[in-house]
């Protein structure tokens, strides 16, 4: 009994010391554009603009299995318009930190489908308050919490393509408007949402 059990767990070592061996680590760069999708809880005129992102990228795949990870540090960059008549540029500074759990549907293809999905954190560059009109402050929150969701292909395993819709779960920004009237101050709530065409490469 104890020779077997000893003779398991060789084999289970080995065979994660094996599949430790095979796993691919690869380190590459990715950028694209974002798609800002403007939300707000008030009845204002909002425009999308478009954005980019770009930063260093790592990915950590286990063959055969067809799962895998990445994970990124990117520069991000968000762009809207809210208001008529004055009409008041938003753009939105961040670092986020983005990590996928990823699908590859067919991991030995030298062109493959893979899904991918996780969440991101969000760190804002933007500092202080922005005027909308006299009655009305914009002001972005000093961090985000966001969930990606994607699908792409890969060319001979090291080149992606894919498009993904980011999702923001908290505030992206609050908006605090003075009522002159009755003197009293509300806070109204505005997330940017994105849509992302990336490009990456992998070594």
């Amino acid at each position: 009994m104890r020779k077997a059990f000893f003779r398991l767990v060789a084999i289970a070592v080995m065979m994660t010391a094996t599949t430790t061996a095979a796993a691919q680590l690869m380190l590459g760069v990715k950028g694209g554009l974002n798609l800002t999708q403007l939300s707000l809880n008030t009845n204002d005129l909002k425009t999308n603009r478009n954005g980019f992102f770009v930063g260093p990228s790592l990915m950590f795949n286990l063959p055969g299995l067809g799962l895998g990870f990445d994970a990124a540090a990117l520069y991000d960059e968000r762009d809207a318009r809210i208001g008529d008549d004055p009409v008041t540029d938003l753009k939105q500074r961040m670092i986020t930190l983005p990590v996928n759990l990823r699908i590859n549907l067919a991991p030995k293809a030298a062109v493959g489908l893979f899904v991918y999905g996780g969440p991101q954190f969000g760190f804002s560059l933007n500092k202080g308050e922005k005027r909308i009109d006299s009655a009305r402050q914009w002001k972005f929150r000093d961090s985000e919490f966001s969930v990606n969701v994607g699908a792409g292909i890969s060319v001979l395993h090291n080149i992606q393509l894919s498009v993904n819709y980011n999702i923001v779960c908290g505030k992206t920004a609050d908006i605090t408007t003075l009522d002159q009237v009755v003197d009293d101050v509300k806070n109204h709530k505005a997330k940017m949402h994105a849509w992302q065409i990336t490009a990456a490469i992998y070594l």
